[in-house]
């Protein structure tokens, strides 16, 4: 009897010190979008080409999604086949996107109209 209970303080023991992993992670994790986040207010004021501070700030925030959906939402440490799940419709959702900046570009929509 002793043994088993010496078995299950072990057990508890290894989920206690897994849970406090998974906490430092998160706050080290929140801390690092903080200071993304803030790199990205002070890049909007340097005096850099528009182009390389937009492509800048989309890189970022896609860095910071994907940062968010993985750990915030747990999705790290589910199964994989629902990892991938989520990304193909992800993809799929993203693709869409994609293919209606495509048809409603300002060169092929008809404006005329607005202006009667």
């Amino acid at each position: 009897m002793g043994h088993a209970h010496a078995h299950d303080d072990h057990a508890m023991g290894s989920i206690i010190r897994t849970e406090q992993i998974r906490y430092h992670h998160f706050i080290t994790l929140a801390l690092w979008l903080a200071v993304i986040t803030a790199f990205e207010v002070v890049l909007i004021f340097l005096p850099f080409h528009e182009s390389l501070i937009l492509g800048t700030l989309v890189g970022l925030s896609v860095l910071k999604f994907f940062a968010v959906i993985t750990w915030f939402m747990h999705i790290i440490y589910d199964k994989k086949v629902l990892f991938y799940l989520f990304m193909s419709g992800l993809a799929i959702a993203f693709a869409t996107v994609v293919a209606l900046l495509f048809i409603f570009e300002p060169d092929r929509v008809d404006t005329k109209w607005f202006a009667q």
